[in-house]
């Protein structure tokens, strides 16, 4: 679940973050967190700055000076909750960057109305949505 603020102007501020994971026997549920968070954060920064452009066959963005990343004042705090299981342990892989998109895009279309459809996320339609 991700709980989000969008201004008028379109703008995300991103206020808490739950992530509730089964992995099996959690051999070492402090590792399964950190894999969540980090993939949670991965995928939230891919969400609202992964923009690749292409000019004349070529990528515009060469390294993270100009493809923008999450900086950490930007995160919010962020709770996994591992659930006990019996089930035999299993990988964690990177869940956490397939869940928060789409957790994302569920807040901004409780926050605004704005039914996004695709990614990265546009905050000129979300601007443009909040005043129709």
């Amino acid at each position: 679940m991700v709980e989000a603020e969008i201004d008028d102007s379109g703008e995300i501020v991103l206020r808490r973050i739950t992530s509730v994971v089964d992995t099996g026997i959690a051999v070492n549920p402090d590792t399964v967190k950190a894999q969540i968070e980090g993939g949670l954060i991965f995928g939230l920064t891919a969400a609202l700055y992964g923009e690749i452009t292409i000019d004349k066959g070529r990528v515009q963005q060469s390294n993270f000076h100009d493809y923008r990343m999450m900086r950490i004042n930007e995160t919010p705090k962020i709770e996994v909750v591992v659930v006990k299981s019996g089930e035999a342990p299993g990988g964690i892989g990177e869940a956490g960057v397939n869940a928060g998109p789409p957790a994302l895009r569920n807040a901004i279309l409780a926050a605004t109305g704005v039914a996004l459809r695709r990614l990265p996320i546009d905050r000129k339609l979300l601007a443009a949505g909040r005043k129709a």
